[in-house]
C-alpha cells in the first residue's frame, strides 16, 4: 500500500521547467537623455557631428537657437557615461557634438548588445547653413539652409532645403526633395533619388540606381558603376560619363543628351 501511495504522488508532481534557448532574450541596454542648447542669434554655420545612432535635423523659421536633445544608451553604466553631448559657439560658428567611448580593443561581442549611441534631434534656425557629419544610423534633414553631409553609412532623407546641397556618402539610400539651389552627391553604394531642384544635378554614384526628376538646371552623372538610371523633366542638359549606355532612360530633357 506504501509503494503504490508513492507512485501516484510521483505521477502528479510538479512537470518539469523547460528552458527555450533558442528564444532570443531582450536586454534592456541603460540609457540617459542628453541636451545642449545654443545661441544662434548672427550665426552663420552650424556644424553637428553625430556619430553613432540615428539623426533628425529640423529647421524652424522662428528659431534664436539651437537645440539639441537625445538619448544615449549604452550596453553599461561605465560606457553610458562617456557619451556627452556639448553645445558651443566660437565667433559666428555653432557647434554640435557627440562624443562616444572608444570600444576597440575591448574584445565586447556586439551580438546581443548594441554599441554606445546617441539618438539625436537638433532643431536649428532655418536660415543658417548647416553642416553634419555622421559615422552611421538613419539621417532625415528638413527645412534647413544651405547644407553640406558626410555620412558613413545608414539611410538619408533631405526635404526642403533653402540653398545649395551636398552630400559625400559611404553606403545607404539617398532621397532629396525640393532644394532651392545645385545639388551634389558623391555615393558608395545605394539608391539614389533626386526630385525637384531649382537648381543642377552632380552625382558620383559606385551602385544603386539613381533617378532624377523636376530638375530646373542640367543633370551631370559623373560616374555610374552599377544600377539603372531614369531622368524625367530636366530644364538644361542631361550627361552621363563613364556610365553604361544600357539601362540608362529619359523623358522631357529640354537640353543636350549625352552619354560616353
Amino acid at each position: 500500500m506504501i509503494s503504490i501511495l508513492f507512485v501516484v504522488l510521483s505521477a502528479v508532481g510538479p512537470s518539469p521547467i523547460v528552458i527555450d534557448e533558442a528564444r532570443p532574450t531582450h536586454i534592456v541596454q541603460p540609457e540617459e537623455p542628453r541636451r545642449a542648447r545654443v545661441d544662434a542669434r548672427g550665426a552663420s554655420r552650424i556644424v553637428i557631428i553625430a556619430r553613432a545612432g540615428w539623426l533628425r535635423v529640423e529647421g524652424r523659421p522662428d528659431a534664436t537657437e539651437v537645440l539639441a536633445e537625445g538619448t544615449a544608451r549604452a550596453p553599461r553604466d561605465d560606457l553610458l557615461e562617456k557619451i556627452t553631448l556639448t553645445g558651443t559657439r566660437e565667433g559666428d560658428i555653432v557647434r554640435i557634438v557627440v562624443e562616444l567611448p572608444d570600444t576597440k580593443g575591448m574584445g565586447w561581442n556586439w551580438d546581443n548588445d548594441n554599441p554606445p549611441s546617441l539618438d539625436l534631434t537638433v532643431n536649428v534656425p532655418s536660415t543658417i547653413a548647416v553642416e553634419i557629419e555622421d559615422s552611421s544610423g538613419e539621417m532625415r534633414v528638413h527645412g534647413t539652409g544651405a547644407l553640406e553631409i558626410t555620412d558613413g553609412s545608414g539611410a538619408i532623407e533631405i526635404r526642403e532645403v533653402g540653398g545649395a546641397l551636398r552630400v559625400e556618402d559611404g553606403s545607404g539610400g539617398v532621397e532629396i526633395e525640393n532644394v532651392r539651389g545645385d545639388v551634389t552627391v558623391e555615393d558608395g553604394s545605394g539608391e539614389i533619388d533626386v526630385r525637384d531642384v531649382t537648381g543642377s544635378v552632380s552625382l558620383r554614384d559606385g551602385s544603386g540606381s539613381i533617378t532624377a526628376r523636376g530638375v530646373g538646371g542640367s543633370v551631370h552623372v559623373l560616374r555610374d558603376g552599377s544600377g539603372g538610371i531614369r531622368v524625367i523633366d530636366v530644364g538644361g542638359d542631361f550627361i552621363v560619363e563613364r556610365g553604361r549606355r544600357r539601362g540608362i532612360s529619359y523623358d522631357g530633357v529640354k537640353g543636350k543628351v549625352r552619354v560616353e
